[in-house]
């Protein structure tokens, strides 16, 4: 009887009222993004003009399940021509690409800056936008491209900055990835 005693102490000295377990987990974050561009179309440009995409622009919606910011880059182009990436002029089949996040519906050509470089699309990076950069500076953040929550939609608009001269006279395709980045 005396061990049942010894046993049933330490059994009572090693219980606690209270204790704690570990574990581990991983959240998986996504970024992703849809985009539809309704129609995009610049139409015949002059050489030497600009001109901005019919209505309604692109759809840009955030389908991953993190806030993210948007990344511009021109992926494919006419082999015949280049990508200006600077405030200069396009010269002789070379043109530029400027983009916008913006509620305006289409916005104009003055909307874009090209000064700077802050609106225009490059080929050679991947450009990230930002309150003001494909931005209008005066818009609030819930139309730029970054910071975009979960299932966020956003307008996309381009200017297209036409050579001075080219030997292609027929329509032609140019191709703007958008990257999402968890923001």
């Amino acid at each position: 009887m005396a061990f049942l005693a010894i046993v049933g102490f330490i059994s009572q000295a090693e219980a606690a009222d209270q204790d704690t377990c570990g574990m581990s987990v991983t959240v998986l974050v996504s970024a992703d993004v849809t985009v539809t561009d309704e129609l995009l179309a610049f139409g015949d440009v002059t050489v030497g003009t600009s001109d901005v995409n019919d209505a309604p622009g692109c759809t840009v919606e955030n389908t991953g399940s993190a806030r993210s910011d948007y990344k511009l880059q021109i992926t494919a182009w006419p082999a015949a021509w280049t990508v200006e990436e600077t405030a200069d002029s396009p010269s002789y089949n070379e043109f530029r690409l400027l983009a916008l996040f913006t509620s305006s519906s289409p916005p104009g050509t003055g909307d874009f800056i090209d000064t700077g470089a802050e609106d225009i699309v490059k080929q050679s990076a991947q450009t990230t936008a930002g309150d003001t950069i494909y931005a209008l500076n005066a818009e609030g953040a819930t139309v730029k491209g970054y910071d975009c929550t979960p299932t966020s939609v956003r307008k996309l608009w381009f200017r297209f900055d036409a050579p001075s001269g080219t030997e292609l006279t027929t329509e032609q395709w140019i191709t703007v990835t958008v990257f999402a980045i968890s923001g």
